[in-house]
């Protein structure tokens, strides 16, 4: 063999190896894959905000991230590249019923829209407090509550229930359940006009408030933490 043929199949060979090395290498490069998750109400189809998003396993719901959506109901989740199991997304909210959603294993970028019913009950995520946006915690609470007899109503088992806040509220609403189903939020007064489950004995009333207001068609709140106080009906 002359030297030509020997430079010709050494050129083919080194070309082969590189053809190689680069298939190998270059499939790892480029954007990480990430999950975008929308939630909206899903009765009036406005965008919720400070709702606890989960992204994780069925066996850690919270693995890859807690996080509360933002002012247009969005939360992102980054860095999701090669994750070969299912994806479990959680959403929930006081006020609304949470929701699970099992996702496909991550192969590409994606948009998850969730929907959440008003109500309560359902799976919970437990995503840090909401925040403000200079970074401090809203500070928003329930300080007292006093239950009365509403003496303006003949109804049986009609009470007020005072209330003092610790910021500025224009919504309330009032509940014997835990989870608040059922109870609406309706505008907030020093003391508002409530009636009692039926029969005697010691009921336990829970309360919440919040500032609530629309922006752009996005809904915006902060939301107190529920406090409860008992009352006895004799």
């Amino acid at each position: 063999m002359n030297n030509k043929s020997r430079f010709f199949r050494a050129t083919l060979l080194t070309g082969a190896v590189l053809a190689v090395s680069s298939t190998s290498v270059f499939p790892f490069s480029g954007e990480s894959n990430w999950l975008e998750v929308r939630v909206f109400n899903k009765q009036s189809e406005r965008a919720v905000s400070g709702a606890a998003v989960c992204l994780g396993t069925t066996a850690r719901p919270d693995q890859f991230g807690a996080v509360r959506s933002d002012e247009n109901g969005v939360v992102r989740f980054e860095n999701l590249n090669q994750r070969p199991m299912p994806l479990l997304a959680t959403v929930s909210k006081q006020g609304f019923q949470g929701r699970k959603q099992l996702l496909e294993p991550m192969h590409q970028s994606r948009v998850l829209v969730m929907k959440i019913a008003s109500g309560g009950g359902g799976p919970e995520c437990n995503a840090p407090a909401e925040r403000q946006d200079n970074g401090v915690s809203s500070g928003l609470t329930v300080d007292r509550i006093r239950i009365s007899a509403d003496s303006g109503s003949p109804e049986s088992g009609k009470v007020l229930v005072a209330v003092a806040v610790s910021g500025p509220v224009n919504q309330i609403r009032i509940s014997e359940q835990d989870d608040f189903a059922g109870a609406s939020w309706q505008t907030y007064q020093p003391a508002v006009a409530y009636t009692l489950s039926q029969g005697k004995g010691r009921k336990q009333v829970h309360v919440q408030v919040r500032r609530f207001s629309e922006v752009e068609g996005a809904s915006i709140e902060v939301v107190s933490a529920p406090k409860k106080v008992g009352h006895v009906v004799q």
